[in-house]
């Protein structure tokens, strides 16, 4: 029985190619973005979920609070922190310690004495203690993890790490310099980590030598609970039983006894476990879970569209099928064999679908991977969820999209069917046909309208007057700040008549790593609020153009002595008049509590992403803490600038390796997660309006055959083609305005939703949902047309003939 109901299903699919094509392509464009979708969302869903036990790890983050109420968020943790609750706490298997090192260069020394190479390591390279390789999981290649790091000037690095350094794999023993001060002995190779995870360091510096890789601030961070930086990751392992919230409170206890009760109560830590830590965006999380729901609505929603055009189209046929349906009936065919007879043809559809699909998939895949910088692959051997997921998918298609066209046509009447006098089923499938082009319309018309407002605001963002001057400005990271390098390469430096400004910092004025705790000001106590520390010296403002409001600029200093202050910051404290802060003493908590003069006042600039407001922040020298030179140029040759630069930083660091970003780009790298957003919704809505028009295109295709001799009597009766085409698409164009009028409010909702996570963000303007409405009322014409028009033209002789 099955064999008949497959012949039959081919043959009829074959038959009307046309229509089977519209179903299939549609059906592929739709599965196809599911099973991307599907793959971009488990791939995010599974961070760091491989290691042992990762349900017990938890990484301790805080944040503080003052009387203002608003909170600063960091994921560092002190390392006294992790050094008082080991010895504490015996719900606590393992205490992991993570420093994260940026731009970093490794010298490896070769066989000869005068040869070497040099390598520039960014975010891959930190400082751990043994108790890291306890709490997560790494496969060791060389060396053991149990002591790996116990001792001073230890490395442990990865399989790509060790090809990369000395080209060979048996590395035991070798030796790595680190930025030109300290040598560290490898005693350990493991396995490189995969992309799923973020923690992504492949060189592990062991922490017992933390006082001579950083000997200035080493005991500071060792033995203050407040030396917080946002670089320091304290991990803990619980044993069974453990609680967090219990962990919580001995810590909030053991910061009352180190810090005292007054101070201690700024500051909560808490307990964010891993398999949280990919999402939380207060915590630097990369992705939020609400996107990952929002895309795999998406993905659902292109199903349903893809869906609403098969269904469409089977109850747009059942006309044309209403004899065979009858004729069966009449032969002893029953309303079961009718139904099974019609999924069999539904499931046809969706086989050759999904076969399409996975052709569009390997296609796109590798464009993707790129656009999108992830790795995302299909391997349904292996994946066993996607496999599932594809399984359950196209089940649900089948009897969905299926099961109402074959109940509605194994209801047909066998005398009325052999007649086509199926008046009432066909106004009861013309509802639902209506609904469901309404339905379909919507979907694309909301997914258009965020589309636009989505892509505003990032333009927005990335065009918005930020306060100073990011273009044209390169940033250097240097090795060391001694004083008679860095006079060296800023005289060199503006030795070159394209240079305009030159400006030693510890970051640019916008950045995603910031210093900041609490002030004083004046003859106050410390303030009830926290503010942001700027480092720079005494050319920052001009390099960076910050405006000036009032006072003068601090004078160049090689430690903290003169501050400017921001007018955010001046108005927290109370004071409308510059004037009024000018001279007045003024202390920095994370700056030793060193205290200094206010010279003068800043506009205000944005200290961080559009996200979040402009913060209390004030601008300061200290030498040590220098870690970029931003040289500011004015050249239409930016390659032989670039060029001359690395010539001068070279002959400064002759031991370290060139590399320079521009601050512009480096700004444009916070909106990473928007431009990810834009590109997929962009990408649905595309395919959305896609899918549409094929269903619209079969849709009248079927409808002016059906009306083939209403056509060839009204041409005989003297209507137009532009009357005839007009008669044909007003029931359509009317539809997609009821989609507008539904469609409109419902976007409004999610994209002011959307919007509101920003702390500067665009207006909504109305003239969004008309060339939205104009949009999809254009594309629904022309679709509807191109088959009207051509029904129109036909010979009526012709088209009354055939009836």
């Amino acid at each position: 029985m099955f064999n008949n109901y497959l012949k039959i299903a081919l043959r009829s699919l074959f038959n009307n190619r046309f229509y089977t094509v519209i179903n299939v392509f549609g059906l592929a464009l739709g599965i196809s973005c599911c099973i991307i979708l599907f793959q971009f969302i488990t791939y995010h869903l599974s961070f760091d979920k491989y290691h042992n036990n990762s349900e017990k790890i938890y990484r301790v983050v805080h944040w503080l609070t003052f009387e203002d109420g608003v909170p600063m968020y960091d994921q560092g943790a002190p390392l006294a922190l992790a050094r008082d609750v080991k010895t504490s706490e015996p719900l606590i298997k393992s205490v992991g310690i993570l420093l994260r090192m940026h731009d970093i260069n490794v010298t490896i020394a070769q066989n000869s004495l005068q040869s070497k190479k040099m390598f520039a390591e960014h975010e891959n390279i930190g400082i751990a203690n043994n108790g890291f390789f306890d709490i997560f999981n790494y496969d060791w290649e060389q060396g053991d993890k149990s002591n790996a790091l116990n001792n001073p000037h230890t490395v442990v690095i990865s399989h790509n790490i060790a090809q990369k350094y000395f080209g060979s794999q048996d590395v035991i023993g070798r030796g790595i310099t680190v930025d030109g001060k300290n040598t560290f002995t490898v005693t350990g190779v493991i396995k490189d980590h995969p992309s799923n995870t973020d923690i992504k360091q492949d060189i592990f510096l062991s922490l017992s030598s933390l006082n001579d890789i950083y000997p200035d601030v080493a005991n500071i961070l060792k033995e203050q609970w407040g030396a917080i930086n946002s670089t320091n990751s304290v991990y803990l392992s619980l044993r069974n039983g453990g609680d967090p919230k219990t962990i919580e409170r001995k810590i909030a206890q053991l910061n009352i006894r180190a810090q005292g009760a007054e101070m201690a109560k700024a500051y909560h830590f808490m307990l964010l476990p891993l398999n949280k830590m990919h999402f939380d965006g207060r915590f630097s999380g990369v992705i939020q879970r609400s996107l990952l729901f929002t895309l795999g609505g998406v993905g659902f929603l292109l199903i349903v569209i893809a869906c609403v055009n098969f269904v469409n189209m089977a109850i747009a046929q059942s006309f044309k099928r209403s004899r065979e349906i009858g004729t069966r009936k009449v032969l002893g065919g029953t309303p079961m064999s009718i139904f099974n007879q019609f999924i069999t043809e539904t499931a046809c559809i969706v086989i050759f679908s999904a076969l399409f699909a996975f052709i569009i998939v390997l296609i796109a895949l590798p464009v993707l991977n790129s656009w999108l910088q992830i790795q995302l692959h299909v391997d349904l051997l292996s994946d066993y969820r996607l496999l599932c997921f594809i399984v359950l998918t196209l089940t649900s298609i089948v009897f969905l999209a299926g099961a109402y066209p074959a109940v509605l046509l194994s209801r047909f009447k066998p005398v009325n069917a052999l007649k086509n006098q199926i008046g009432g089923q066909t106004h009861t499938a013309a509802l639902a046909r209506k609904g469901l082009i309404v339905t379909q319309n919507v979907i694309a018309q909301v997914l258009i309208i965020s589309t636009i407002i989505i892509t505003m605001q990032v333009r927005y963002l990335k065009t918005a007057d930020l306060g100073f001057n990011k273009s044209s400005v390169l940033m250097l990271p240097i090795p060391d700040a001694i004083k008679g390098k860095t006079e060296y390469l800023r005289n060199r430096l503006m030795a070159d008549p394209a240079v305009k400004g030159v400006s030693f910092c510890y970051r640019a004025p916008s950045s995603t790593g910031y210093k900041g705790g609490s002030i004083k000001f004046d003859t106050h106590d410390w303030e009830k609020f926290a503010g942001r520390t700027l480092i720079g010296d005494a050319n920052y403002v001009k390099t960076f153009g910050i405006k000036l409001v009032a006072g003068r600029n601090i004078a160049e200093s090689d430690t903290v002595r003169e501050f400017l202050i921001n007018e955010v910051l001046m108005h927290k404290l109370g004071i409308k008049d510059p004037q009024q802060v000018i001279g007045k003493r003024f202390t920095s908590g994370d700056l030793s509590d060193k205290a200094g003069i206010i010279t003068g006042v800043v506009k205000d600039f944005h200290d961080a992403s559009l996200y979040t407001a402009i913060s209390p922040y004030y601008i300061t020298t200290m030498r040590k803490e220098y870690q970029f030179v931003g040289v500011k140029f004015s050249t239409p040759n930016v390659k032989a600038m670039i060029e001359r630069v690395k010539q001068t930083w070279q002959s400064a660091y002759p031991d370290n390796v060139f590399e320079y970003k521009f601050l512009d780009q480096q700004v444009d790298d916070y909106y990473q997660k928007e431009e990810l957003l834009n590109k997929l919704i962009t990408s649905s809505a595309i395919i959305a309006i896609l899918i549409s028009c094929l269903g619209l295109l079969g849709l009248i295709s079927l409808l002016t055959t059906q009306r083939t001799k209403e056509i060839g009597i009204r041409k005989v009766l003297g209507a137009s083609v532009t009357q005839i085409t007009g008669l044909l698409s007003a029931d359509f164009i009317k539809l997609v305005l009821v989609a507008v009028i539904i469609a409109s409010p419902l976007a409004w909702v999610i994209v002011s939703r959307y919007l509101q996570s920003f702390a500067y963000r665009i207006d909504i303007n109305w003239w969004v949902f008309v060339l939205t409405a104009v949009l999809a009322i254009t594309v629904a014409f022309i679709t509807v047309s191109f088959q009207a028009i051509k029904a129109a033209i036909a010979n009526p002789v012709q088209s009354l003939r055939n009836e």
